[in-house]
């Protein structure tokens, strides 16, 4: 007999997971918005992904930092916080155990950005040579005709 709260497939486990990350995201960007008061948090801060261990011991809060001279300051001013931010995600996520926070700095946007302007400084690179040779292969056929 299956009870309430029995475990026997992943997929209930991993749609609590899920809601879970889905909550401590909202709250922590809510949080954020509002502001914490402590001095080391400026710029602008965003929540970009959080993992959360399977057993809600420890959520990992990938966040992102404009400009980012401010990255180390924010990271510390957010562990410092954490037990407030853990509070807060407590209430709004109505979670008995609320996980341990680690906050880190998101690099896969500032990446995907670098990426995309080199990707960029190559075709602006390539399209002269393409169109010379766009044009020298339709004045050869004009040529020939």
């Amino acid at each position: 007999m299956k009870t309430r709260n029995s475990k026997d497939d992943s997929g209930s486990s991993s749609t609590r997971i899920a809601r879970v990350r889905s909550s401590i995201q909202k709250s922590i960007q809510a949080s954020l918005s509002r502001g914490l008061g402590d001095p080391r948090i400026r710029g602008l801060v965003s929540v970009t992904d959080v993992d959360v261990a399977p057993d809600l011991s420890q959520a990992r809060i990938k966040i992102s930092v404009v400009p980012d001279k401010y990255e180390s300051r924010v990271i510390r001013g957010l562990q410092s916080a954490s037990g407030r931010l853990r509070a807060d995600v407590g209430q709004s996520a109505r979670l008995r155990k609320v996980p341990k926070l680690v906050f880190e700095i998101d690099r896969s946007l500032k990446n995907q950005a670098e990426i995309e302007a080199l990707v960029r400084e190559d075709e602006i690179q390539l399209e002269p040579e393409e169109t010379d040779h766009g044009s020298s292969m339709i004045e050869k056929e004009a040529n020939e005709t």
